[in-house]
């Protein structure tokens, strides 16, 4: 039955779609420098999670190059110089979107998205690894002691 429905859906001629789609340098039409990369705004606290959802953003868009360091600028006067700045612009103001409003005020003068990638992984990505087995082992000790098995190993599986 589910076969048959597969079948009566015409094939669509993907042939433009996917070479756009690879095109590192397009942008879709419904993109615009009002969007936010992830659903909650990055405010110093929340560094790691908040990069997570900013990777997973770029790379569903196939345009984490542009942050990881795998497409560099090309030369300025270059064919592609003026699409991969727009796109890098793009990218910038995504992030910025992203960020508490309170600490994007500091970030707004990087030249590229890559730039302001590095710039905030200096200054939130420093982690604290004695503060956090304490606290890790504080929660553990919390959560045996006062909730079930299933919620424990819930909490256990967030902490990483």
């Amino acid at each position: 039955m589910a076969t048959e429905l597969v079948e009566k859906i015409p094939a669509r001629d993907t042939t433009n779609d996917s070479l756009l789609e690879k095109d590192v340098l397009f942008l879709h039409p419904s993109d615009h420098p009002g969007m936010a990369l992830s659903s909650t705004p990055m405010d110093g606290t929340n560094f790691l999670p908040w990069t997570r959802a900013v990777y997973v953003s770029l790379g569903a868009k196939l345009i984490l190059g542009f942050i990881d360091g795998s497409f560099p600028q090309p030369a300025p006067g270059s064919v592609t110089f003026g699409r991969w700045r727009r796109v890098d612009l793009m990218i910038t103001s995504w992030i910025w979107n992203s960020i508490s409003k309170e600490i994007v005020k500091s970030f707004m003068y990087t030249k590229t998205a890559r730039d302001l990638w590095l710039d905030l992984h200096a200054r939130y990505g420093q982690s604290n690894g004695p503060m956090i087995y304490e606290i890790r082992r504080g929660i553990v000790y919390i959560s045996r002691n006062f909730v079930t098995n299933r919620i424990f190993f819930t909490i256990q599986g967030t902490l990483g």
